[in-house]
């Protein structure tokens, strides 16, 4: 016997803020969804509760990465009376009450920051009139924020730099293939092309215009997870997932003590997921630096997989190797002769004064194309631009360090 909806006392309005809370959490959930999601309930009823786990599942969730967020919004929210109360309190336009002990059961992490965001009516509404009305220094502002070190700021600051290296805009320059494509603006007539259109035109031979096709080369990033370069890496990876979700061809890789190749985990869209198997894959986060032999592991057993004469590698990390009776600069020669560009990202350059007096920075800087900072939003727009612009020819300001490097003893080799 089918249970109607009529007769479960409010059940309608629990699924309107089953799917808010979910939106609030990060999934995309449409009002049509949600109405789907009433329809099968109608039609399932709840005497059943895997089946109206799975109805609501099925009308509500798009992506296979928000199944877990899912899960555990559901048995939450429909098991406990205090927690649907309280998250009625949150999504709805009201003070929020001061609830009782939280759930001691773990939580999604979007879900978590979703609940503990204060719900104010008052203060969102006195927030909102001192924005409209004191709007004096909002662009310097926004440009300090931009040009702040990652190290220098709080929790929630970080937040929003991951926002926004998120919406960042990363082109990879593209090399011309083999294979040509049809255009209006090309200089080559195509033979090819031309009689096969001839076909369908009664065997009017019309010449048909082609140009080189163009693809994007692909990335390979080396990032430093050591316990020096701690503040940024976490930072960095934000910005390995966001070139991973626009750009195919793209490889990452973590290194402190070992290397580890974390393609597969940063692959995922949901970058809360990514990062829990990111650190599942890593044990030698924020421990010892051993760049030699990450770079040696890279040569020997990766190189060949995933590099090519056309791809463009990262390598981020501040250059600091303690152990200094290595041959680094063979490695590091190596590496550059195995990619089309070699891009040294180091946040030390956020110093003025910065000075290359590590031997292994020496060592390093002499077999790189560019040497760029890394360590503020502004840095990595800048980034962004020197990618597609200044990376053609060798960076000139690269130049300049290998010049002051080059001059000096022997000890480098």
């Amino acid at each position: 016997m089918q249970i109607k909806l009529e007769m479960i006392p409010k059940l309608d309005k629990n699924i309107i803020f089953f799917a808010r809370l979910l939106r609030a959490s990060g999934i995309s959930i449409g009002s049509d969804s949600i109405l789907e999601a009433i329809e099968s309930v109608k039609l399932v009823g709840i005497k059943n509760k895997q089946s109206f786990f799975y109805a609501l599942q099925t009308c509500l969730i798009k992506r296979p990465e928000d199944i877990k967020i899912f899960s555990q919004a559901f048995s939450l929210f429909w098991q406990n009376p205090k927690f649907r109360d309280r998250i009625r309190d949150l999504l709805l336009p009201q003070t929020r009450m001061q609830s009782a002990e939280e759930e001691k059961e773990e939580l999604a992490k979007r879900i978590q920051d979703t609940l503990s965001k204060p719900e104010n009516s008052k203060s969102q509404v006195l927030e909102e009139e001192n924005l409209l009305i004191d709007t004096s220094g909002t662009a310097s502002d926004t440009q300090l924020f931009k040009e702040k070190d990652f190290e220098m700021m709080s929790k929630d600051e970080l937040q929003i730099a991951s926002q926004s290296i998120k919406e960042l805009l990363i082109k990879i320059p593209k090399r011309p293939f083999r294979r040509s494509e049809n255009s209006s603006l090309g200089k080559q007539v195509s033979a090819r092309e031309s009689l096969r259109r001839a076909k369908k035109n009664f065997g009017s031979v019309i010449p048909k215009l082609v140009k080189k096709k163009d693809v994007s080369r692909p990335v390979i990033v080396l990032l430093d997870i050591s316990g020096s370069m701690e503040n940024y890496s976490r930072m960095m990876i934000h910005f390995v997932h966001n070139l991973m979700q626009k750009h195919k061809k793209v490889h990452a890789f973590l290194f402190g003590t070992k290397l580890t190749n974390i393609s597969f985990q940063v692959k995922n869209k949901d970058i809360d997921v990514a990062l829990k198997e990111i650190s599942r894959a890593t044990n030698d986060w924020a421990g010892g630096t051993r760049i030699r032999d990450s770079i040696f592991t890279f040569n020997k057993n990766w190189v060949r997989r995933v590099s090519s004469s056309n791809s463009i590698i990262f390598f981020i990390t501040d250059g600091l190797d303690r152990d200094h009776n290595t041959d680094l600069f063979d490695q590091m020669e190596r590496l550059q002769k195995s990619c089309y560009k070699l891009v040294w990202l180091n946040p030390l350059l956020r110093f003025e004064d910065f000075q290359p007096k590590s031997i292994s920075i020496k060592r390093i800087l002499l077999n790189v194309d560019a040497f760029l900072p890394i360590h503020s939003i502004k840095s990595m727009q800048n980034l962004t631009f020197s990618i597609s612009k200044s990376l053609v020819k060798k960076h000139n300001n690269t130049l300049t360090w290998q010049n002051k490097v080059g001059s000096q003893s022997k000890e480098l080799f």
